[in-house]
């Protein structure tokens, strides 16, 4: 993983793959593609969490981590200190900053909206990460596996605040509710994409692109961070747990291009059956 952030709103790229000396970030500015040149900076916080450690720690308290005084050369380079970090860490061991690298973006060109015929989307900053935002029905594009991080970031917030409290109501759905079942193209390869109940029983049916991202309906998102604020990723089969399954969809784009066909042959058997004992 080769890390670098803009140096206007700090949203972090991976250019290990990318060719350019220059990545254009969705905020105007420009970013280089160059390698940081790497310090070796004091241990302060825990690679894993982000907690401070002690000078002779070698476990986090926190989150009870191994805590790597000396990083090997092949771990992340941290975009903003400059600190070379152990391999696989989330946390940069000196700033405490997380790693939350997006794909770099290289295209010039907008998007179309999957809904609305002719509007182009344009770019909207959630915290960091970037996504895409139709102007006239307010749905979300997230790039990549920009979804996932989405919703680490709110299980994260559940983690640390804990359940809502007793009694308190849940929130109401937002997001409208679709009449008929239509499948949505890709606004990047316009290939059909899947639809799933996100978590199974969320309500929120979600649009995803195997090999480019995941469009959501306008609310869709708010609906989304409700239902895993109350637990809803908390009660689902522990094989289904596993590996972020529970939320998460296959990576094999063939695989769901197969899926998407048998959902319509078994749609079509429905409706047929329906016809049937009307």
């Amino acid at each position: 993983m080769k890390l670098v952030a803009c140096p206007r709103c700090h949203a972090q790229y991976d250019v290990g793959d990318c060719l350019a000396d220059a990545v254009a970030c969705p905020c105007g500015a420009a970013i280089s593609t160059a390698s940081p040149v790497a310090r070796d900076l004091a241990v302060t916080r825990c690679a894993a969490c982000g907690a401070l450690v002690g000078d002779e720690e070698t476990t986090c308290s926190y989150c009870q981590a191994a805590v790597t005084r000396k990083p090997e050369r092949a771990g992340p380079v941290c975009p903003e200190c400059y600190a070379r970090n152990p391999a696989g860490a989330r946390h940069c061991t000196s700033c405490g900053i997380a790693f939350l690298p997006q794909p770099a973006r290289t295209r010039t060109d907008t998007l179309e909206c999957p809904s609305c015929k002719g509007v182009r989307l344009v770019a909207r900053n959630l915290g960091g990460l970037w996504v895409e935002e139709c102007p006239a029905c307010l749905g979300l594009w997230a790039p990549g596996d920009v979804m996932g991080r989405l919703i680490d970031r709110v299980r994260e917030q559940r983690r640390k605040n804990g359940a809502p409290p007793a009694g308190q109501p849940h929130n109401e759905r937002r997001a409208t509710w679709q009449a008929e079942v239509s499948y949505r193209h890709c606004p990047e390869c316009h290939g059909a994409m899947q639809r799933k109940n996100f978590g199974r029983r969320s309500g929120a049916i979600v649009d995803w692109c195997g090999s480019h991202g995941t469009w959501l309906d306008a609310h869709e998102m708010g609906d989304i961070a409700a239902f895993v604020l109350e637990g809803g990723l908390e009660h689902v089969p522990a094989q289904a747990a596993m590996a972020g399954a529970a939320w998460s969809l296959p990576a094999d784009p063939a695989r769901t291009a197969a899926s998407l066909a048998a959902e319509r042959v078994l749609r079509g058997i429905g409706d047929f059956l329906a016809q049937l004992l009307k």
